[in-house]
């Protein structure tokens, strides 16, 4: 795949306002935004309440940042840390998505922030997470949902809305990044995964694999890929 068909994203995730036990499924829906280049964890690794953190991070390679917090409050330690990181990341230029997993609201004002810069900004956090958080990101996912999921084998609008998606988006090997297909999708018909009870688009496209053939690829094959190829006829009622 191009190198310039791949979204660059980086990561920052506030570790005392987010269990551990949410990683997986951020790292899992990240692959529909983009490759991850930057991964930043931030807290006082030596508390207690911590130690959960080893694991999950040696397991995705994700950087522990330390923040000493003794008698400072922790708003004035790992928030002005993250702050200036994910500054210099926009200064740099090289990123042109940030992710931030927090339910912290005083994340609201650098979400924003990084909106301003054009950029966009992908929010992660628990069900807990004020409006005023979930409405400054360009997209917020709440993370430890558990629900009853739809079958969406045989939502025929559906499949043929992502085909044509697909068809929109695809690059000259036929297949389309699903973080491209979701931009296009929310562009021209208003739509996110939510509306098919899925968090993620590539959710959507895992529960329709008889129709769309998922694939990965760039740095450590991190980004999904996914090209429209049917193992049975389906009837086609959307034109383009």
């Amino acid at each position: 795949m191009r190198d310039n068909d791949k979204k660059k994203v980086a990561l920052f995730i506030d570790s005392e306002n987010i269990s551990y036990k949410r990683v997986d499924e951020i790292m899992q829906k990240l692959l529909d935004f983009g490759e991850v280049c930057i991964k930043k964890a931030y807290g006082d690794w030596r508390k207690e309440n911590m130690r959960g953190w080893d694991e999950i991070l040696s397991k995705y390679s994700i950087e522990p940042i330390h923040i000493i917090t003794g008698n400072v409050s922790k708003s004035n330690s790992s928030d002005i840390k993250i702050a200036i990181d994910v500054m210099n990341v926009l200064y740099g230029g090289s990123m042109n998505c940030i992710a931030l997993v927090t339910s912290d609201s005083d994340f609201a004002p650098l979400a924003q922030e990084i909106r301003t810069r054009g950029i966009q900004a992908i929010g992660f956090g628990e069900g807990k997470s004020r409006d005023d958080l979930r409405n400054a990101f360009t997209s917020f996912e709440e993370v430890g949902k558990q629900e009853v999921k739809e079958d969406l084998s045989n939502n025929r609008y559906l499949i043929n809305l992502l085909k044509n998606a697909v068809e929109s988006t695809m690059d000259d090997e036929g297949k389309s990044m699903v973080s491209r297909v979701g931009l296009w999708l929310k562009e021209h018909y208003f739509k996110t995964a939510s509306s098919y009870g899925r968090d993620t688009w590539g959710e959507v496209f895992r529960a329709l694999e008889d129709v769309f053939e998922i694939s990965y690829g760039g740095k450590g094959d991190k980004v999904m890929y996914v090209e429209y190829r049917p193992k049975k006829p389906h009837r086609r009622y959307l034109r383009r």
